[in-house]
């Protein structure tokens, strides 16, 4: 496996005041996990805030319990408590440490929105609420976009890590075909996962949608079903198995789903697996520098029509991934606002396809693709194929 590296988070920063001076922001109230683990470089898990001053040191607001651990793994040394509690709560910390930067009328960024993430960070409306009230003088704008838009292009060190955590999903694809029985749980299937991912030297299961997303049979065949959490599901012959791990390696993100079908396929089986692997394909062929994002869909789409699963593939063919809490943005689906968004070099983007097909069975693909000057390179290496396993 590649060597470790390091991020530049001064540099990182010079790049986001650059961007402030820009919108003629002058202090981000970062709240969203991606922009705690972006700025600050440490993981941070609870309800927090991160100040990010146009001049001045930027600040972290934690909550009490993680205030040293969080000062000894981020680069920011000044951390401060806050707690649930009078003389503690989060928004008048805030206030206070805007008005000793001298910006308590001046413009504030703040991250609000929608993401798909239950945990995704975004200010909650009280927050928002109190802060106005404690600044009545600041003007509020939404930090959001410019966070989004600068988490998009990956820096080279970026590259790196991101490739480190595809690597480790290669290990635990290859644990999961090493091992892969009838007779498994699903959850049995994802310990294997995760415990040689974690002996590759995975730090987390990122997702929430249950860490390792394992099905089998008909659970892999929900229509338009992208979300599989592993249950106690026992694994039968002639089960499709869908393996969709979750690695994270110095707070950097792998996500790779293989499909596996337990002895020999039925014809069904062959044909939606033939299928699955022509659009696969295509997405990733597809996903070059200057394409449009929603033309990559309707092609996607066309190759699903023209062996006819229109009605089985989910319409959506991809996400965002990179650092911590960077799972989302941009979305590869021909709808506003993604349709005319194109795909630039040092963006990396989920190609994904969702094929399932009601009493045959389901397949997905995810897999991080880099965008390169020229062309793309697909991260993790296992095979698009599905593997049929003997029994």
């Amino acid at each position: 496996m590649s060597s470790p590296v390091s991020i530049n988070f001064e540099a990182r920063l010079r790049k986001i005041r650059g961007k402030m001076e820009e919108e003629g922001i002058d202090v981000i109230v970062g709240t969203r996990l991606r922009t705690l683990g972006y700025v600050t470089g440490a993981f941070i898990p609870w309800r927090s805030a991160v100040i990010i001053p146009l001049h001045g040191e930027p600040e972290i607001f934690t909550i009490l319990l993680d205030v040293e651990r969080v000062k000894d793994d981020s680069w920011i040394k000044n951390v401060k408590a806050w707690g649930p509690a009078e003389g503690m709560y989060l928004e008048p910390l805030i206030a206070d440490s805007i008005k000793r930067l001298g910006y308590d009328k001046g413009r504030i960024g703040v991250e609000y929105g929608q993401e798909w993430i239950l945990a995704s960070g975004h200010i909650l409306a009280s927050e928002y609420d109190n802060l106005r009230k404690l600044l009545p003088d600041a003007e509020f704008k939404n930090a959001t976009p410019l966070i989004d838009k600068l988490t998009l292009y990956k820096e080279p060190e970026e590259i790196k890590l991101l490739r480190r955590a595809s690597e480790i999903t290669d290990v635990g694809q290859q644990a999961v075909k090493d091992s892969l029985e009838v007779g498994m749980t699903e959850t049995e299937v994802a310990g294997i996962a995760e415990y040689a991912m974690r002996r590759a030297g995975s730090d987390w299961a990122w997702t929430l949608t249950g860490g390792q997303e394992i099905a089998s049979g008909y659970r892999t065949a929900y229509a338009w079903g992208g979300c599989t959490p592993a249950s106690d599901k026992i694994i039968q012959p002639g089960d499709n198995v869908l393996v969709d791990l979750h690695a994270m390696y110095r707070l950097y993100y792998g996500d790779l789903s293989h499909n596996y079908i337990m002895g020999r396929p039925s014809e069904e089986q062959k044909k939606l697996s033939d299928v699955f692997v022509e659009i696969s394909y295509t997405v990733i062929d597809e996903m070059q520098p200057g394409a449009k994002i929603g033309e990559i869909a309707k092609k996607a789409l066309k190759v699903a029509e023209k062996h006819g699963y229109g009605s089985n593939v989910l319409f959506g063919f991809g996400h965002g991934i990179g650092g911590v809490g960077n799972e989302s943005y941009p979305l590869i689906l021909d709808m506003p606002p993604w349709s005319d968004m194109e795909l630039e070099p040092s963006m990396v983007e989920i190609a994904a396809v969702v094929l399932n097909k009601p009493n045959v069975g389901g397949m997905r693909l995810e897999a991080p693709v880099w965008i390169k000057e020229n062309g793309n390179e697909v991260l993790p290496k296992t095979p698009i194929e599905p593997d049929f396993i003997e029994i």
